[in-house]
This record gives C-alpha cells, sequence and structure tokens, in this order.
C-alpha cells in the first residue's frame, strides 16, 4: 500500500511540476507576444527597430575581435564563394532594419568549425560558423541575423535580466527577438516559418554531431518557439 502511494505521489509531483512549467512558459509566450503588439509587419518592425542602440567604431570592432579566442582568429574566412554568398543576406536585413550607417553594423566574422553556430560578441561582431552558414537557405541564414541584430534592440532589458539573473525575462526577450526575426523575414519576401525550419535543422545537426544543443535556461526551448511562432504567423496573415 505504502509503495502504492508513493508512486501515486511521484506521479501528482510530475504532473504538478509539468503544469508549473507550461504555466511558465506560456506566460513568456503571451509577455513576447504583448510587446510585439499588433498591426502589420511594417507597423511592427517600425515600432521595434529603433535607432537609439548601442554603436560601435573601427576601433571597438577590431578590440571585440583581438578578444575573440585564437582559435576563431586562426579560422576566419576572408575570402571565397560562402562569404560572398551570406554578405548580401546580411546587408539585406541591415537595410530592412535602418540600419544604414556603419557604425549601425556589426563587422560579419565568418569562421571555419563544425558546429553550427552564430552570435553577437561585444555588440560589434556578428560571429557565424561555416556549418550554419553551408546548412541554412538563404531565407533561413536571413532568419538567423535577424534575431542576432534584434537583440541590439532590447540590450537594456537584457542586460537588466542578466544583472538579476532573470531567466524568464531572458527567454522573453529571446522570443522578442524572434518575433523580429520572423517579421524581417515576412518583409523580405522570405517564407516567415523559414526561421523556425532553421532552428529545428540546427538542432538536428548539432545532435548527428554528438554535442549537446547547448540550450540554456535563458533560451527557451524549441517547443515553445515554435508554438510561439506559429500565433505571430497567424496574427500576420
Amino acid at each position: 500500500m505504502r509503495r502504492t502511494l508513493t508512486g501515486s505521489l511521484f506521479w501528482f509531483v510530475l504532473f504538478y511540476l509539468s503544469l508549473t512549467v507550461l504555466a511558465a512558459e506560456t506566460t513568456e509566450i503571451e509577455a513576447a507576444l504583448a510587446a510585439i503588439g499588433n498591426g502589420s509587419a511594417e507597423e511592427i518592425k517600425t515600432r521595434l527597430c529603433i535607432d537609439r542602440i548601442t554603436v560601435f567604431d573601427d576601433q571597438a570592432r577590431a578590440q571585440a575581435i583581438a578578444a575573440l579566442p585564437a582559435v576563431l582568429r586562426e579560422h576566419r574566412m576572408t575570402q571565397g564563394k560562402l562569404l560572398r554568398r551570406i554578405e548580401p543576406i546580411l546587408h539585406q536585413v541591415l537595410q530592412l532594419h535602418g540600419r544604414t550607417r556603419a557604425l549601425q553594423q556589426p563587422e560579419l566574422f565568418l569562421f571555419a568549425h563544425e558546429l553550427p553556430t552564430a552570435q553577437i560578441w561585444r555588440g560589434s561582431v556578428l560571429l557565424v560558423s561555416t556549418s550554419l552558414a553551408e546548412t541554412l537557405y538563404d531565407g533561413e541564414l536571413a532568419g538567423i541575423f535577424a534575431h542576432e541584430l534584434s537583440h541590439a534592440y532590447f540590450e537594456d532589458e537584457m542586460a537588466a535580466a542578466q544583472r538579476t539573473r532573470d531567466e524568464r525575462a531572458m527567454r522573453t526577450v529571446e522570443l522578442k527577438c524572434d518575433g523580429l526575426a520572423i517579421i524581417s523575414l515576412r518583409l523580405l519576401g522570405y517564407k516567415p516559418t523559414s526561421y523556425l525550419s532553421s532552428l529545428q535543422r540546427l538542432q538536428l545537426l548539432t545532435k548527428r554531431l554528438g554535442r549537446s544543443s547547448g540550450i540554456l535556461q535563458s533560451h527557451p526551448e524549441l517547443a515553445v518557439r515554435a508554438q510561439f511562432s506559429e500565433r505571430l504567423i497567424k496574427a500576420l496573415d
């Protein structure tokens, strides 16, 4: 009898915890959607892609690159077909966001690595691995670039969340960046669903390499991002 009760208690606790996690994830989705607001894709983009972002000169970019691990600097790709392919895609996204001045644009840093990854480094350098660039289609790459560039519009919010270690707030910011990526794809003429497909393909490739997905508590799970994407795309239609 005690064993039965203990087993029942275990499943009750597990069920309760799953509901708690689901409620938290739903709150993050709702918060991100509320922040993005209503309107057309163009209206939302204009409202969120603000000019008040931190800018960086050539010296700041050079210092950021110098601070990278030596192994990355040694494997930088400064020419070639792949770089020529992705540069115009990044330019498209920058133009869409109104970031036409050099000070508003991060330096593209393509480096050879088997792990698919992309991130903004110290606000002024966009790191992109060859594995990621080779794996994704143009629309998927545009979505990834738009997500990374969108961190500039929420940098104060993210910094505050990091100071207080508010992981829920960090995940909400990530969803907002997802939202701007989806909106950017719509305005650039790509399929808005391309962004989610890029995340799915990158996760699959990472697993095939036998690596961890690298998803931190500060980032939403893929299922949450999928639900958020579906709701936003439906709202835009």
